[in-house]
């Protein structure tokens, strides 16, 4: 009985240690830019979110060629009165050391709306308001 018992604890240890972590989270999937102010944000961008971590790729419209953006941040669950915060940090792979900070929320609607800072584009940070919607 014991050896029954034994093998049973190791195929259910097996299965949950194969497992995903955690489900992927609301920001998981597709997304383009809605609506930008002035910047280089990504017009395009894919999304993992697994617990609170998300990371990403992305692009942004080069001159000729679309520039990579790779993306990391983090987002809180929503709560009965907060909705889902978002932290993203854009990285623009062949942009010139452009990067972007991006603070915003998931909104009622399944928006991701918010303010962003771009560093790199000039001497001075240049900031700027920010949307993406699922295609």
């Amino acid at each position: 009985m014991r050896p029954l018992i034994f093998a049973c604890l190791a195929l259910a240890g097996a299965l949950a240690c194969n497992a995903p972590l955690d489900a992927p989270g609301p920001l998981s999937g597709a997304w383009k830019v809605d609506s930008a102010s002035p910047g280089a944000p990504p017009r395009t961008m894919t999304l993992m979110q697994r617990g609170p971590s998300v990371t990403g790729t992305g692009a942004a419209v080069g001159v000729d060629y679309p520039i990579p953006v790779t993306i990391s941040g983090s987002a809180t669950g929503a709560t009965a009165v907060s909705p889902v915060l978002v932290q993203l940090l854009f990285s623009f792979d062949n942009g010139g050391g452009i990067t972007a900070a991006f603070s915003g929320t998931l909104t009622s609607d399944g928006r991701l709306v918010g303010s962003v800072v771009y560093y790199g584009i000039t001497s001075v940070p240049q900031p700027g308001r920010l949307a993406f919607a699922r295609p």
